[in-house]
């Protein structure tokens, strides 16, 4: 497990199922455990970096979380997808590590702060870039994870809450507070940056799309 699952990404052979790789695994295989572990490791990686883990420390982050997977992996039944009983190690893992500032583009463009013309200038996309990264941050890490997982990784609220271990309605009230929260410091940033420019206009913006 050397490589950095960012930049090699190294996938298994399709043709073998998860359930198959798992029941290898779980017989000592260590060519099934390497497979199971190129088909997941980007997916972890991903979710690492949008769940605030610095890219020096996702790397390392990634190694624990997979230890965790091979010590848990005779827990596995199979009722669940393997990539959301993954995505709920992560969860813990990520909780007990540095969570810091990382939030991915698909998330801006959710919030629909960052237009063609912000996108064409890349000084500007850093600045939009590292905005989102402080709202991102000030997110309680419940509200940051359902987001992250329901915007950026499309995962469906029934797994989520398998993930989070909470109630499907409880992933909806988190979600629905985390957009309020987005909104709100969105808001605020735009209406902070409207008084630095004299003869801006002064109304606040819109609530940014898909967010209400």
């Amino acid at each position: 497990m050397s490589h950095t699952p960012g930049i090699s990404r190294l996938t298994a052979p399709t043709q073998v199922s998860d359930n198959e790789l798992v029941a290898r695994c779980c017989a000592g295989d260590r060519a099934a455990w390497r497979g199971l572990y190129e088909r997941h490791a980007a997916l972890v990686y991903r979710f690492l970096s949008a769940l605030g883990i610095r890219d020096p420390d996702r790397e390392d982050a990634c190694q624990d979380v997979f230890l965790a997977v091979y010590r848990s992996l005779r827990s596995f039944r199979g009722e669940a997808q393997l990539s959301t009983w993954i995505y709920r190690i992560t969860a813990r893992t990520s909780g007990r590590l540095i969570q810091k500032r990382r939030l991915r583009n698909a998330l801006a463009e959710t919030l629909h702060l960052e237009g063609a013309a912000a996108a064409a200038d890349p000084r500007e996309q850093t600045t939009r870039t590292l905005l989102l990264d402080r709202m991102l941050d000030k997110l309680h890490p419940k509200k940051r994870l359902v987001l992250v997982l329901f915007e950026l990784e499309g995962v469906p609220v029934e797994e989520i809450a398998r993930i989070a271990e909470c109630p499907t309605n409880t992933v909806w009230s988190r979600l629905h507070h985390a957009r309020l929260d987005l909104t709100k410091m969105a808001n605020r940033e735009e209406k902070r940056r409207l008084r630095a420019r004299p003869g801006q206009d002064p109304r606040p913006p819109e609530a940014p799309g898909g967010i209400s």
